[in-house]
């Protein structure tokens, strides 16, 4: 009995070694094992050539950042029709290394996010390479719920289950064709109120700018089969691509594409009314970087939805919360600084953000915790007071005009 109980544990721990290769196997395709190899290792050739410190972003790491893009961008599931293929833009580098070397953990300046798309990264300690983060913007996709052109009516659903998945749905954004990347090293970084000694920081620009409210990232369909006609049919690793050796990227005549999903004719009912975008977007006759809204993709909360719950670790989204929030639940704590486990939209209504009738969009940026949380009366909320907490951060919420 006993050497029968060896022999099936021993069967056991085989059969969980080959689920663990397999599953190995499909997390890390031979292509992207190849792409990051020489990154793995501190003492790689590879590492000896390039001390860590302060650099501009080097011809390797530029060209491995562009391919892990295409990469993904050409592997989105459902499949997409009009993904474009992506090129590198200097100009986009330029601003992004100008906010990388500021070695600030929020996205910016202000001046230039309302024109283009930014995702940013870091880390400190062993070595990971730019595409590390890449990858990690990606993998947001297990968390996002494509909405599909039968759900978008007139609007396209905004689902993620996650604490962030716009990383995500700004790299697969179908229409940002262009990417501008930089990388810094950042002594005594402040990253959430934690100060990192030597913090490698991130910063990609995107353009044409994606993440718009009410429009999905791609449009649903046979790869490369609504792509802008510039590209002249083109298609390339299921990405829309110029046979020019360079990518593609449509005329400044051109009328540009946006990724608005017109619902589909329901099997079973009658016809959907004919989709329309909630403000002007990128695709109405404007240059390819005009923008004229503000609303960027927002995730929807309630009225008694923690920022703690939302916001980990991460740049926060922006929140569309609802009207009413005035009488629910949710505590506010503070007087406009809130500490992290306070209600977002209550929160908002106190700090007179958005009307209690309306409810509306906000933007919280994230700040370091507070000794004290003072208690006030405002907009009809008593907040709440707290003197040393135990950790944890603090937040400011803005409104969205």
């Amino acid at each position: 009995m006993r050497t029968l109980s060896q022999e099936c544990l021993r069967g056991i721990a085989l059969l969980l070694m080959s689920q663990t290769v397999v599953s190995m196997v499909i997390l890390n395709s031979t292509y992207l094992e190849a792409m990051l190899e020489k990154y793995m290792e501190d003492d790689g050739e590879w590492w000896a050539s390039r001390p860590r410190g302060k650099r501009a972003i080097t011809e390797s790491d530029m060209q491995l950042i562009l391919d892990l893009h295409n990469k993904l961008r050409g592997q989105v599931y459902p499949q997409a029709s009009n993904m474009e293929y992506m090129v590198w833009d200097t100009e986009l580098e330029r601003t992004a290394e100008a906010w990388a070397e500021t070695c600030l953990w929020e996205h910016g300046p202000e001046s230039l996010l309302p024109h283009i798309g930014q995702n940013l990264g870091a880390h400190w300690g062993r070595y990971r390479p730019p595409t590390f983060h890449v990858q990690a913007w990606y993998d947001e996709v297990r968390d996002y719920s494509y909405p599909y052109p039968q759900e978008c009516n007139p609007y396209c659903p905004f689902r993620c289950s996650g604490p962030v998945c716009t990383h995500y749905t700004q790299l697969v954004w179908a229409t940002s064709s262009r990417i501008g990347c930089a990388i810094n090293l950042c002594y005594n970084m402040n990253v959430w109120g934690q100060i990192w000694p030597k913090a490698i920081y991130l910063v990609c620009n995107y353009s044409p700018k994606g993440n718009w409210w009410g429009h999905s990232p791609y449009k649903h369909g046979k790869p490369c089969s609504a792509c802008p006609p510039s590209y002249g049919g083109g298609c390339r690793d299921n990405l829309c691509y110029k046979e020019t050796g360079t990518g593609a990227r449509p005329s400044p005549n051109e009328r540009e594409e946006s990724n608005y999903v017109e619902p589909e004719v329901p099997r079973t009912q009658g016809p959907w009314p004919r989709a329309y975008s909630p403000t002007a977007s990128p695709s109405e006759n404007l240059d390819r970087n005009d923008v004229t809204s503000t609303q960027q993709m927002s995730q929807l909360v309630t009225c008694d939805t923690k920022l703690r719950d939302k916001c980990k670790g991460t740049t926060c989204n922006r929140y569309e919360c609802p009207a009413g929030c005035l009488y629910s639940t949710g505590k506010v704590i503070g007087s406009a600084y809130y500490e992290m486990k306070s209600s977002i939209c209550r929160a908002a209504v106190h700090a007179g953000v958005i009307q209690n009738d309306s409810g509306g969009y906000i933007d919280v940026m994230p700040v370091d915790r507070r000794r004290q949380y003072f208690a006030s009366y405002q907009n009809g909320i008593f907040s709440e007071r707290l003197q040393n907490p135990p950790g944890g951060k603090a937040f400011r919420a803005f409104a969205v005009v």
